[in-house]
Formats: structure tokens, sequence, C-alpha cells
């Protein structure tokens, strides 16, 4: 049976968006890709899918994370495309679907379940994480030893792109901080009690369009998602 994954639009470049289908039917052979968004989806955006990417786009509306007085600094949101995903996240953690978040997606994944960001980086005092005229920064993550993704990815350390200006502050309810940057900012959350849970990786890199395209914080990562896919349709087809 063929593999339905709901990606949601990231609304952002057309090179930039393609990115993401190009590099999970990479992996994925055969996947359906299903564009999700408060613009062209309708009913329950959940229905038919066997997991979801949340990809990456603009910033998080501040006031959802108690802080509207940081519009100042941030984007302009899109706060119909912040309600529908808001609805989508909560509605896939609740039916148990695999999950992977990827920048702002890991960030309003963390809003939804009561985190915090932190609404821009450098004025918190650390160095640019954010891209260039000349594309992605690089920078080390160090993965946090005992957590679901390093069982995922097999490495304590790896370098991976960098496009963001906002980060992850308080980690939202039942997560846990799973990588940080060399200068201790929060890179990846998942479930702090993972068992009997399906698939749920944050990550605030892009794996979909890191330059090493064998590094295990993409690669693995995906493959590992594609397992919790393929269990999720054997589990549907079974009950």
């Amino acid at each position: 049976m063929k593999m339905v994954i709901g990606l949601t639009d990231p609304m952002s470049s057309p090179a930039k968006s393609r990115n993401y289908p190009a590099w999970l039917t990479r992996w994925i052979p055969g996947a359906e890709i299903r564009i999700l968004s408060h613009e062209h989806t309708s009913g329950d955006p959940c229905e038919g899918l066997d997991g979801i990417v949340l990809s990456g786009g603009v910033d998080v509306n501040p006031a959802l994370y108690g802080m509207p007085e940081a519009a100042e600094i941030t984007e302009k949101p899109n706060m119909e495309r912040d309600a529908f995903e808001s609805t989508l996240i909560a509605r896939a953690i609740d039916r148990n679907l695999p999950l992977l978040g990827i920048c702002r997606g890991m960030q309003l994944t963390n809003v939804v379940l009561g985190g915090t960001l932190v609404p821009d980086i450098e004025r918190a005092g650390y160095a640019s994480h954010s891209s260039t005229k000349d594309g992605d920064r690089h920078h080390e993550v160090i993965v946090e030893p005992g957590t679901r993704l390093a069982s995922i990815v097999g490495v304590a350390r790896g370098e991976v792109n960098s496009s963001h200006h906002q980060v992850v502050d308080r980690p939202g309810e039942g997560l846990r901080i799973a990588a940080r940057s060399a200068d201790g900012l929060i890179e990846a959350l998942e479930w702090a009690e993972p068992d009997k849970r399906a698939f749920f990786q944050l990550v605030q890199w892009h794996p979909e369009r890191m330059r090493a395209a064998e590094h295990p914080l993409t690669r693995l990562l995906v493959l590992r998602f594609a397992g919790a896919l393929q269990r999720h349709i054997t589990y549907e087809d079974h009950t």
C-alpha cells in the first residue's frame, strides 16, 4: 500500500518548497505527498495520512507563547497558517501519527504543547544562526546521549545547516531536549517518555536540504520516519 505523507505548505520560494517532497520521495520511493495548508485543505487534515512532516517557514506568532510585544522583532505572522497547523499538530498527536517537525515545525509544535520561544537569537546574546546571502549557515550539534534521536542517528555530534533567528526556549509539556548547538541552543526535541508513542522528532535544522545527503542527521532520520509510516500502515490494516 502506498504511504501517504502530509506535508505542510512552506509557503516559501519554489526552490525551497520543492526540497521537501524531493527529499522524502528520494528515501521513501512511491510515497504520495499531500500538501496541507489553510488555503487548500478542508475537512479533517489528518484523514488518510500515515504521517506528517511540518515544514519551515514564517515566524510563529509570538502572542501564541505569551510574548505579543515581540511582534516588533519578528516577521509578520501568518495567523491563519498558525491556527491551521496548530489544529493539525494537536490532532496528529491525539491520533499517534508519526510526526517530523522541521525548523518552524519544531517551534510551533513546542508552542502547541505549552512551550515558549526565544523570538530573536541575536537579541538574546547569541551569534547568528540565520542564513546569509550565500545560503544556510553551518554549525555543529551535540546529540544528547540516551535519547531516541541518539538511537536513530548513531552519532554523538555532527554538522548541520542553519537558517533561523528564533529557537525553542522552554520545552513544551512532555518534551525533552535531544540535541543542542555548540553554543547551547536547543536543536532537537522529542517525547520524554517515547514508549508506546509513534515516531516524533522535532529538529531545528533543515534535513531536506543538507549538503551531505548521506549524513546520519538527515538520511537516518528520514529512514526511521519511513519505518514508522510502514508500521502505521500495518497497524491500520489489522484494526
